[in-house]
């Protein structure tokens, strides 16, 4: 993904955003903050996603800074004992060329230049959710919030998350890219694991591949905990204990993705322990295939997944009475969906900088979105 030079990803990602903000406007984006695990241990760091996509700045307790004369970058300035513990932090002048914002300042001078801003704009952008929780942990934009308002009384304040939705869904080319390399990434684990699979082997040896895998290929770990569940476990949709055996006669369902430069894969395969099918589990294997060959035809821009999720049901209903699951007379004289048993998820989520992206169901398709494929 190219960073470098004015017009690079995140400026222009910055420029679409500042097109579609109110006039007189300006917006505060927070980086993530660190985790403390115990101790004097933290959670592994994950940049938050929109200040990634404005920024492409991956340090903590940053701050971005949009107005209506430009942008503005606020980071931690370096210091030796830092350096010597956890290693060197970024300059101005590299922040300033990953992410395209000439005007990079260190955090003790935000309020100054905020106050300065915010006197020739009228409305601020926080990226707060579009309803608001509440509850005792606050997040740094709520709390920034309390405290812009107590200084700024006449300001309207606006979430920022439905611009940031319009503008994440559709993907420019180098995020397709960084895309694309973690599905490469992801296949070259999955294509590892298939040789080594067999009865007996702990589900946890082969996370241990997968991970191997992607670490060598340069991805920066999962998109999300994997799943590794073999027999009965692979029926909990979010397991994650992968601390079992896989045995014989069993399938072994894997759900996994890399993340490669902040991007998801998201691969989902499910394969015989022993090498090979049993008769029914072949039929079942079978008849989902045949569903998403028959409906990835029907994919098109201007469709919703909710659309896309009622022609996998009517198909997959089809198929569960073809394999004996229940009857037509059972499924036309139920209270419930008898389909809901069998496939009780939905078949498709966008994806992109989150595994599962800024869009929803009733999100209309168009070109340059990116959605997982799977009934």
């Amino acid at each position: 993904m190219s960073r470098s030079g004015p017009e690079n990803l995140f400026t222009k990602n910055r420029e679409k955003l500042s097109e579609i903000m109110e006039e007189g406007s300006m917006a505060v984006v927070f980086s993530n903050q660190r985790m403390p695990r115990n101790g004097d241990q933290y959670f592994p760091f994950r940049q938050q996603s929109d200040f990634y996509y404005l920024t492409g700045i991956r340090e903590p307790e940053s701050i971005l800074l949009l107005t209506p004369s430009g942008s503005w970058l606020f980071i931690t300035q370096p210091s030796e004992q830092t350096a010597l513990w956890e290693g060197a932090q970024p300059t101005a002048e590299e922040a300033a060329a990953i992410s395209g914002i000439s005007q990079v300042q260190w955090l003790k001078d935000f309020n100054r230049i905020l106050e300065k801003e915010a006197a020739s704009s009228k409305n601020l952008y926080l990226n707060l959710p579009e309803k608001l929780a509440g509850g005792l942990i606050k997040s740094s934009d709520e709390a920034f919030m309390e405290q812009f308002r107590s200084t700024f009384p006449f300001h309207e304040i606006q979430s920022l998350k439905p611009l940031m939705k319009s503008l994440r869904l559709s993907k420019e080319p180098e995020e397709i890219a960084a895309i694309q390399k973690a599905i490469d990434i992801t296949g070259q684990a999955l294509k590892r694991v298939l040789g080594m699979v067999k009865p007996g082997i702990p589900e946890k040896s082969i996370e241990a591949e997968i991970t191997r895998e992607l670490i060598l290929n340069q991805a920066e770990g999962f998109a999300f905990d994997p799943i590794i569940a073999s027999g009965k476990n692979a029926t909990t949709l979010h397991y994650s204990q992968n601390n079992d055996i896989c045995r014989d006669g069993e399938l072994l369902l894997m759900d996994f993705g890399a993340e490669y430069q902040c991007y998801a894969a998201d691969i989902t395969r499910t394969i015989p322990v022993n090498g090979r099918f049993s008769p029914r589990q072949k039929a079942c294997y079978q008849a989902v295939l045949d569903v998403m060959d028959k409906t990835m035809k029907h994919i098109h821009p201007g469709m919703s997944l909710y659309e896309l999720n009622q022609q996998v049901q009517e198909e997959l209903t089809a198929k569960h009475i073809e394999l004996g699951l229940y009857t037509e007379k059972e499924h036309k004289n139920a209270d419930q969906p008898l389909w809901k048993k069998y496939f009780p998820h939905g078949v498709s989520h966008f994806m992109g900088l989150d595994v599962h992206d800024l869009g929803d169901k009733h999100t209309l398709l168009k070109k340059g979105m990116v959605i997982t494929w799977a009934p």
